[in-house]
């Protein structure tokens, strides 16, 4: 199911229009299939350290979930937020973008006007 949002014309997408195969620059790439689980590779993820921007690079395999806009701090749009297993980085807040037909992740760690951001589009 895909919804806009209100009249900022916000792309809203849910579920099965998520799942699939993304690649970033970099080497990064996630896998997210229906039912929660994702498979990220070289994917960035908060480390823990109190230091804004820092990140770990995460492979193997963990969980994901759709959040709506206003669930997760700091920004109005609806995203994946992806928690990797094995104790890797503590988790990567994705926010959609793109198209209906080709959505885009996009991750940002650090300051907002300055930080490092990757963009994962689908294979």
């Amino acid at each position: 199911m895909v919804h806009h949002g209100g009249g900022r014309g916000r792309l809203r997408l849910r579920g099965r229009r998520l799942t699939g195969n993304r690649r970033g620059a970099h080497g990064s790439s996630l896998r997210l299939s229906p039912g929660g689980r994702a498979g990220p590779t070289r994917l960035p993820a908060h480390d823990g350290v109190d230091e804004e921007g820092d990140f770990a690079l995460c492979d193997g395999t963990g969980t994901w979930t759709c959040e709506q806009s206003g669930d997760f701090p700091d920004t109005d749009r609806d995203g994946v937020l992806v928690r990797p297993g094995g104790g890797c980085g503590q988790e990567t807040y994705g926010t959609v973008g793109g198209t209906e037909r080709d959505p885009e992740l996009f991750v940002l760690f650090g300051d907002p006007d300055a930080g490092d951001l990757r963009i994962l589009t689908r294979d």
